[in-house]
């Protein structure tokens, strides 16, 4: 089985322009099992951790392996208005 999981940041299309996808193979790693990311025209071995798919992508693509800092949460209700109500 396998699931496609998308990020909140996008993932750098491959050096012809085509769209990414992150690809999650369920099946244990001695099945062919695994992370990977692939493209119209490409995709990369299934690794366990996605990070390292990833670091396999952008060596693929000659695109610079930028460290990524943690996203914050982000606020649901930013600046949401409290009404003063009483009976």
């Amino acid at each position: 089985m396998q699931r496609m999981i998308s990020h909140p940041e996008p993932i750098a299309p491959c050096s012809k322009g085509h769209a990414a996808r992150h690809i999650h193979d369920l099946r244990r790693a001695s099945a062919g099992g695994g992370h990977g990311i692939e493209c119209a025209c490409s995709h990369t071995a299934r690794h366990p951790e996605y990070e390292r798919a990833l670091a396999e992508w952008e060596q693929m693509h000659q695109q610079p392996a930028a460290r990524r800092a943690p996203r914050t949460p982000r606020r649901v209700f930013p600046a949401m208005p409290q009404l003063q109500l009483s009976l």
